[in-house]
């Protein structure tokens, strides 16, 4: 009974901050107050805040301004048009005080910006779906993507080939594991603590059904190490362990929160919900998972980050 409780005012919480979300993605270019977002809520302004940063973990301000940084940065890199009209449409007040917000969110000024013509840190707007932890299997789920590019690096570590979540017997959920657990015996301990763990799904020769995907278990270089030249230089590749390079991409970054076995679920709701209409598309090439030191496989509570090489559309 207190778990029925609770998952009624779970999704009667969501269901609120979701309507809060719609106003705000649907009035981005408008003068919205606090006052304006909290009717729209059915809560005070401080209980708005309360719920609202609970749920997200960003306060109201802050997800209005990071998602009208964002949409300016596009418009930096997608049209010609003058900051100034960019600042002003998106409800800046001058092109001083956009200027300075845009510098504290991306580090460079919007001219800067532009002129490197790469996508960088763009916040999207918050998506829902559904966690599917067996003890509150309909709780809901708020969901963060994000832009980003990621400039080449080197990853050492172990290959198998999988078959994917899309395909008619995904192995995947058998394999990785023992991949990450073979790796796990092959580091050392320096390694292990000093690292940042990566998964790389290689999609360049996949199949259309979904096989023939390599996955790699391993570490990130601190690095860029010539291919041909890296089992010379990088002393500490055991023999057993690869490199590999993956090159430079443009990544939409999903968060995922909860055991690991869930993030299947997640790709499933940011492939066929969220990308068909972000005005971005796919590309067969290098996904990523990146897993923080301290990520907790069976953790409800732990985060890792899914990246999915796009173009724009």
């Amino acid at each position: 009974m207190d778990i029925k409780i609770s998952q009624h005012k779970n999704t009667l919480s969501f269901d609120r901050i979701s309507r809060v979300l719609s106003f705000i993605h649907s009035n981005l270019n408008a003068q919205l107050t606090l006052e304006d977002i909290a009717k729209k809520s059915c809560w005070s302004r401080w209980q708005l805040q309360r719920v609202f940063q609970a749920e997200t973990g960003m306060t109201v301000a802050n997800y209005v301004r990071e998602l009208r940084l964002s949409q300016a940065a596009e418009a930096l890199l997608d049209t010609s048009e003058r900051i100034i009209d960019i600042a002003l449409n998106l409800g800046f007040n001058s092109e001083i005080s956009f200027s300075r917000s845009f510098k504290n969110m991306f580090g460079a000024s919007p001219s800067q910006y532009r002129k490197a013509g790469q996508r960088v840190g763009l916040k999207k707007p918050i998506g829902m779906t559904k966690s599917f932890e067996p003890i509150a299997s309909s709780a809901l789920r708020f969901v963060e993507v994000r832009i980003d590019t990621k400039e080449a690096f080197v990853v050492k570590g172990l290959k198998t080939e999988i078959s994917g979540l899309f395909s008619l017997s995904p192995d995947f959920a058998q394999k990785v594991p023992q991949l990450w657990s073979l790796l796990e015996s092959e580091l050392r301990s320096e390694d292990k603590a000093s690292l940042s763990a990566v998964g790389v799904i290689d999609m360049t020769q996949a199949n259309f059904d979904g096989t023939n995907i390599r996955y790699w278990a391993g570490v990130e270089q601190q690095t860029l190490i010539p291919l041909a030249l890296g089992i010379a230089l990088d002393g500490s590749i055991s023999k057993q362990l690869e490199i590999m390079t993956v090159p430079a991409q443009t990544y939409a970054v999903v968060k995922h929160k909860g055991i690991i076995s869930d993030l299947p679920h997640t790709l499933s709701w940011f492939l066929l919900n969220w990308l068909p209409n972000s005005g971005y598309r796919g590309v067969d090439g290098y996904e990523l998972e990146i897993y923080p030191k301290d990520f907790d496989i069976v953790g409800t509570n732990s985060e890792m980050e899914y990246w999915v090489p796009i173009i724009k559309v």
